[in-house]
């Protein structure tokens, strides 16, 4: 045993290898690729930002060529949605029309027109479906001929706009907000009207009313709402 650890520490321990290891060779200019060297830098001079008329100019430049471009046309949708939304102030001694029925009540709707709520906010619903500007702009109320106008005409405008365009109308989803008068007595004199008016069968058309449970302007009896929804299909 002793003679073998004598050998062990007799042996001699081979030194590490000292060779230096042969230089790196770069590659030349030549073959470096064209993306990979360094740009020279632009001069201080090219980096200045452009004067006024100089933007002026690219902005002009910019708007010829997106006007020469050909503009896309519009998506042929299978299907459009729309959502209306009126409300009205409730005043003594007017009439109350909703749906193009005349309503027994004390006050009625403040308005330029005759201040239909339900078939004000249908209409809104069928423009907002068409992608088109709301009813106080095609019909504004700073236009006399409007004054008192029954709002069957602007309900009859949607409809054919609607008609252009190549829809019909799917179906209709609209809720009534108001404390009083009650509307279940008329409830269905409203919806029959508002078919005859769209052109739609009762099956497609729904109407709804809630009360506002006595708070703020509508619970008071002061003002009255609607929410109309409507599907519009493609013919």
């Amino acid at each position: 045993m002793a003679s073998s650890l004598s050998v062990l520490w007799a042996s001699p321990v081979a030194p590490k290898s000292t060779r230096t290891p042969p230089p790196l060779s770069l590659p030349s200019a030549h073959a470096v690729p064209s993306f990979l060297r360094m740009q020279p830098r632009r001069p201080p001079s090219s980096l200045r930002p452009l004067t006024a008329a100089a933007a002026l100019q690219v902005e002009q430049q910019n708007a010829v060529e997106a006007e020469s471009e050909p503009s896309r046309p519009p998506p042929s949708l299978p299907f459009r949605v729309g959502h209306g939304f009126d409300l009205h102030r409730l005043e003594p001694g007017l009439p109350l029309i909703i749906g193009g029925i005349d309503i027994p009540h004390d006050r009625g709707c403040e308005a330029h027109s005759d201040g239909d709520v339900l078939l004000h906010c249908v209409v809104d619903a069928i423009l907002g479906a068409l992608g088109l500007p709301d009813i106080g702009q095609i019909f504004p109320d700073s236009d006399p001929k409007w004054k008192g106008a029954a709002s069957s005409v602007f309900v009859r405008e949607a409809v054919r706009l609607m008609h252009e365009a190549g829809y019909e109308l799917g179906n209709l989803d609209a809720t009534l907000i108001l404390q009083r008068p009650k509307l279940s007595p008329h409830k269905e004199a409203i919806r029959s009207n508002l078919c005859d008016l769209l052109g739609a069968h009762l099956s497609v058309v729904n109407l709804k009313a809630k009360t506002h449970e006595k708070v703020d302007s509508l619970g008071e009896n002061r003002s009255i709402a609607a929410h109309t929804v409507v599907l519009l299909i493609r013919k």
